[in-house]
């Protein structure tokens, strides 16, 4: 085959680095995600480029890969488009022991540097691929590496795979001015489906950050420096964003999380769009201040993650709107508000705890926002009739739930005298109610026959410890007595547990649901005990009818007492 001008051997394109140099990847690219698998593809890029290499050393023919775009800077190389395949090779080559010299660097990324720099092949393959790895490009880097080791090892001569490797494989090899790369990458990328939107706005606002003008004119080093800046910047948002734990709690996975989102004030946003609003007429100060914005959002986020109060308000809320489009609505509120200079925090917390406990007892985000009474009176009425169903367990279920987790989440934002303690809302995905006082030993009276906990007719009534009848308190208020009933069902013999935990204490009696709650340790350790109104029930001396239907009346009191705020009467109307 004739040779193709700009075309070199992957021996040749090494030897671009030359007296020490490095290809190095710019502050406006993405970090390494080879080995990613994508929707609607079997093989992953590592895998497709593995079979291609070696289908092509065992033919014994050349393979031409796309071009490689680069700005050549002194010894270095700086990789416009290509740094994906550039850094595969890297470990491919020093998964074959390669000999001469080869160093990548990253302009911005400093776990990515500092796990190349010391590459321990052996050590990655021996040790199982932690799916929590914190860094996105150490993942996928190590995940490349685990596969490039697997498939080399059904290559007999490595050596010679090697030498095919540096001669045969062939680039189209493309330099540019360093000064049209930030626009070109834009460009190349643009229409690339595999490159996600956040990425390729990441890259437009860098570029448009750092133009020149003639009335700002700025050197290319401090371009650069800009840049960097900007882009660190950014991958701190993508770090702080990639935590799986912030990721569940603010029930997202995009890369950037709701910042982008809540930037354009669109729950979905494309580069296209957001390249309209803020990029069409680009300018040094339009991007710097929406890099400004976006900085002031994602503190706003940290902040509101950081607070122990914020956070289970706020986390509470996103379990209540069980959709993204109504959590989207809900965090633009929010964010909107927390922004406002005209609010200082308290004013917002109030706005805040408003929303939680409205949301809590069904009230719409249309209706919350718009301080909508008769919405909520609505809501309170059909909630306070629900809760106090003396058959709660069997027809209100979501009501118990949704009122036991707000008063472990309420007593958890006491804590720390008034700051707070974060609550761990992963009770929501495994609650679970138990009857305090054990179910299967209630039975009640009927004209005919007496019947179990569940209305089935009870033949022998020995396990029977508590008739439903003499669930009850009476009450005595200037001499003027009033009795209260309830039954095993109600909200005076219900809390909230762990699915796990519950599952421990069978149809035990108080006395040993007590004794297994305190004092269970080991892997099965009960998770219950950081409910801190869980506790204090379990904390009682003993648990009886009476007890029942006297904490039935308390449960109802604090919803009362809690609620009376939004009353007309107590509202600014």
């Amino acid at each position: 085959m004739e040779d193709i001008n700009n075309t070199i051997n992957l021996k040749q394109y090494l030897g671009m680095i030359h007296d020490d140099g490095c290809f190095i990847i710019p502050s406006y690219q993405r970090g390494y995600v080879w080995g990613q698998e994508k929707d609607g593809q079997r093989v992953n890029s590592v895998d497709n480029i593995l079979n291609t290499l070696i289908n092509g050393y065992n033919d014994k023919r050349q393979v031409f890969l796309q071009g490689i775009t680069v700005c050549e800077k002194e010894h270095d190389v700086i990789l416009v488009d290509g740094q994906q395949r550039t850094t595969f090779f890297y470990l491919l080559l020093k998964s074959l022991d390669y000999p001469g010299y080869i160093k990548i660097k990253y302009a911005i990324r400093k776990k990515s540097d500092e796990f190349l720099g010391s590459l321990n092949i052996s050590e990655i393959c021996s040790s199982p691929l932690n799916e929590d790895e914190p860094f996105q490009d150490v993942y996928f880097l190590k995940k490349s590496i685990i596969a490039i080791h697997k498939r080399l090892e059904n290559i007999e001569n490595k050596k010679a795979f090697l030498n095919y490797l540096l001669n045969d494989v062939m680039f189209l090899y493309i330099p540019i001015p360093e000064s049209k790369a930030t626009i070109i990458f834009t460009m190349m990328n643009g229409n690339k489906a595999l490159m996600k939107d956040e990425e390729l706005i990441k890259s437009d606002l860098l570029r448009s950050a750092s133009l020149t003008t003639d009335s700002i004119l700025i050197s290319e080093a401090e371009n650069t420096f800009v840049r960097n800046r900007l882009a660190r910047e950014w991958d701190s948002w993508l770090h702080w964003w990639n935590d799986r734990s912030r990721q569940e709690y603010y029930h997202v996975t995009a890369q950037l999380g709701w910042l982008l989102p809540l930037y354009e004030n669109s729950e979905k946003v494309s580069y296209e769009v957001f390249r309209k609003h803020n990029l069409e007429k680009a300018t040094v100060r339009s991007a710097k201040l929406a890099f400004k914005k976006m900085r002031l959002l994602q503190k706003a986020i940290e902040d509101a993650y950081e607070d122990a109060v914020s956070y289970n308000y706020i986390g509470a809320i996103l379990y209540y709107r069980n959709d993204n489009a109504t959590r989207f609505s809900f965090l633009r509120w929010y964010f909107n508000m927390a922004q406002n200079p005209k609010l200082n925090k308290d004013e917002v917390r109030l706005k805040l705890r408003q929303y939680y406990d409205w949301a809590m007892i069904g009230v719409n985000h249309e209706d919350i926002v718009n301080d909508d009474y008769d919405a909520y009176d609505q809501a309170y009425s059909s909630f306070e009739d629900s809760l106090s169903d003396p058959l709660l367990y069997r027809n209100g279920y979501e009501t118990a739930a949704r009122w036991l987790l707000r008063r472990n989440i309420n007593e958890d934002c006491l804590q720390e005298g008034g700051k707070g303690r974060k609550f761990d809302f992963e009770i929501w995905r495994q609650r679970s109610l138990e009857h305090i006082f054990s179910k299967s030993t209630v039975a009640h009276h009927c004209e005919n026959c007496d019947l179990d906990w569940n209305d089935k007719e009870l033949k022998d009534t020995s396990g029977i410890k508590l008739w439903r009848e003499n669930i009850r308190f009476t009450e005595v208020v200037n001499g003027h007595a009033t009795t209260y009933a309830a039954t095993e069902h109600s909200i005076g013999n219900l809390v909230l547990l762990y699915k796990d935990d519950n599952s421990s204490f069978s149809a035990d009696d108080f006395e040993s649901k007590k004794h297994i709650f305190f004092t269970k340790v080991g892997d099965s350790m009960f998770k219950s005990r950081h409910l801190i109104h869980t506790i204090s029930i379990f904390a009682h001396s003993k648990w009886d009818g009476e007890s029942i239907a006297r904490h039935q009346r308390e449960e109802l009191d604090v919803l009362k007492k809690e609620y009376c705020q939004y009353e007309r009467s107590n509202s600014n109307e």
